[in-house]
Order: structure tokens, then sequence, then C-alpha cells
């Protein structure tokens, strides 16, 4: 599941399709959307003393093997098969309704406890050449952990390798500590998203000292986009691992419950750093506002400053194109038969000017404006 994305590719995240159930479907319905891949499945199954790991494995052999270890990992990535959601619904007792829910992406983060086992559902961010968000459904019973993507990705990689040693707390409890360390890896796929955003926000913060542009706001306001929309998915990501630490009592041990603290206490972080971010992208754009709207100052200023200059000119073009006739009255502008008449006044218009801009020069209103422009223009920005 991907989510939106801005023009000019300013957003760090795609745009995908959303799947909903149909209109007045019955509650339960499975319905599998035409672009979900064929399912795969890796099947781990472990205890203190044994693993067996096996890939491209079939619903068969997940049956086969139910019940021979004290933990059964079942890790299906896609959603193209409904057969399969409903062999597994049987095979492991899930409710229709928790099944819907893995189809129908994509959902708020959420747990919800049902007879003999819990249903997680919450988004990660999968990180590529594009990058999107996916949602991860996870059943979790007493002696199994089923774990459902949409599609592949290497997040639970490590979670394998931990798997290969005995003698680790991965190996030695029980399901609960499982599905900890699973949403453990998902929570903090969330860091490297965050650390570039931050980096975009620094990079932007140095660009816009040397003056705005259009391309700055284009990407602030594409990281104002991405913040939003994960503190959107991660706000009930912390509801969630909150409810897993304080409730569910008859499959979380005490000792598992203090792991989850930790992860409650890293959505936190993530929580806080992105309220950080928010901030400091409100604050760049109102800087960046403040700034044009100083650059919008300056050239009102100069249109200003030409007006003022060309106010006496026009009165004194103005005034000697009245076209009185010298000749009827002496009072009737007898300057024009003067013989430097005409170059008196070119000479008086340009000293009336040449005053004006010595006045504005020392009042200082000339020499900021030219620093601010030019500096503009060095930069290729707009004004």
């Amino acid at each position: 599941m991907t989510h939106h994305s801005h023009n000019g590719g300013t957003s760090m995240f795609t745009k995908g399709y959303r799947r909903k159930s149909k209109p007045a479907a019955r509650p339960g319905a499975i319905h599998i959307p035409a672009g979900a891949i064929k399912p795969t499945i890796r099947m781990t199954c472990y205890g203190p003393a044994e693993l067996e790991d096996k890939q491209n494995c079939t619903f068969e052999d997940v049956q086969k093997m139910r019940g021979k270890h004290p933990v059964q990992w079942v890790d299906i990535v896609g959603m193209g098969d409904e057969t399969l959601f409903e062999q597994i619904g049987k095979l492991f007792g899930i409710h229709r309704l928790a099944l819907e829910d893995v189809v129908n992406i994509p959902q708020r983060a959420k747990v919800e406890n049902f007879k003999d086992h819990l249903f997680l559902v919450c988004q990660f961010p999968r990180h590529g050449k594009k990058h999107t968000f996916e949602q991860a459904s996870f059943f979790v019973g007493k002696d199994f952990v089923i774990s459902w993507r949409e599609h592949p990705s290497d997040c639970f990689d490590t979670i394998r390798d931990r798997l290969q040693f005995t003698g680790r707390a991965l190996r030695d409890m029980g399901t609960d500590y499982l599905m900890y360390a699973l949403l453990d890896a998902l929570i903090d796929s969330y860091f490297p998203s965050l650390e570039r955003i931050g980096d975009q926000i620094d990079r932007i913060d140095v660009e816009l000292e040397g003056g705005p542009s259009r391309p700055l706001i284009i990407r602030l306001h594409g990281l104002r986009h991405d913040l939003r929309l994960l503190r959107r998915i991660v706000w009930p990501l912390r509801d969630a691992v909150d409810s897993l630490t304080n409730r569910h009592e008859w499959l979380i041990t005490p000792e598992t419950s203090i792991y989850l603290r930790d992860c409650h206490d890293h959505v936190v972080r993530i929580i806080d750093s992105l309220e950080s971010y928010r901030e400091a992208c409100s604050d760049l754009r109102d800087f960046y506002s403040t700034e044009v709207g100083n650059r919008m100052n300056e050239v009102m200023k100069v249109l200003t400053i030409i007006s003022t200059i060309f106010i006496p000119l026009s009165f004194m073009v103005g005034l000697y194109g009245m076209n009185f006739d010298p000749d009827v009255s002496s009072w009737n502008m007898p300057e024009l038969k003067w013989r430097y008449g005409y170059p008196a006044v070119l000479l008086l218009m340009s000293g009336v000017t040449i005053g004006q801009l010595l006045f504005f020069r020392r009042k200082g209103w000339l020499s900021s404006f030219t620093t601010v422009n030019n500096k503009s223009h060095a930069n290729g920005e707009i004004p």
C-alpha cells in the first residue's frame, strides 16, 4: 500500500492503490484485488534446541508442521489467493473479521483480542527506488505467529539471523517475544526515513539563507506532506503498542512486556521527531514568506522612488505645456522667449533629480535595495 505524492516528485512516498471492502459486503468477506501478487510462504519452526527453516512452502507443509515445535512462524508475502486465506483461517482458528482486515488496506494500527489469538496490524515504510508504506498483519497464538505482508522485503532478515544461534532469548522464549522482535524491526524501519527528512530540512535551511526560490518552497511543501502522512500512521501505532504492554496478560509474559515498553519508547521518539520536524518546516515556511515579503517591499520602495522622482518633472513638463501665448501678456510664461530658457529648464529638472537621489541615498533607501537586488540576481532567485 502506498500513499499520495506531490507534483514534481517532491514527496518521498509514491502514490499507490487503496483497497476497501465493497459496499454492503457481508462481514468477513475477503475480496482479493486484481493487482495482488501470488503468495509465497516461508515457515520457521523452532525451540530452544531445534530450528527448521523452509522456504516456498505449500499449505500442506504448514499443516504437517502444526503443533510439532514450541513456536511455528509462518511468514506469508502476497495476497493473491483467497483460498489460502480460507485455509489458514481454518487451520489456526483465525476470526474471519481479522482476515478481512488483512486485505482491506490501509488499516489504522490496532490490536484486537480474540478467543485464542491476538491480531495486530500496522504500517511500515518500505525502502527502495520508491519509498512506499506497506501494511503488515500478525496473528499471534500460544504456539504460532503468522505474519502477512503485501510485497517481499528484507525487514525480517535480522530476526532470521538471530534465530540461527541457540541460547538467545529469541530461541528460548515464546511467540510473544517473537511478535515483539518482528514489531521492533518494523518500528526501526521508520528511522532511516526520519533521517532523510531531517537531512532535507537541513539542506533547505542552508539554501534558504541564500534567498527564497520557488523550488525550495515546493520541496518544503512536499516535506510537510510526508510529515503529516507519517504522523497519521505512527500516532495509532503508539496506542497499539501501549495496548500490548498493558493488556493481554494471557499471552504476553511480564518479561516480554518490558521489551514492548522499549518499543513504545521508540514510537514516542519517532512522534517527537516528527513534531520537531513539523515545527522546523513551519519556521522555514514563515522565514520564506518573510523574505518574499521583504523583497516585495524593496521592489515597491524602488517603484515609489521612481514615481517620486518623476512627480516634480511631470509638474514642470505639464506647467510649460499649457501653451499660454507670451505675446498676449507679459505674465504668460515670458521665459519661453528667453535665449537659454530650454537649457535652463533642463538644468533645473536635472538638479531636482540629482537632489532627490542624494536625499534618498543619504536616507539609505537606495543602498539597501541595491544590495538585496544584486544578491538575488547573483543567486538566480525570484524576487
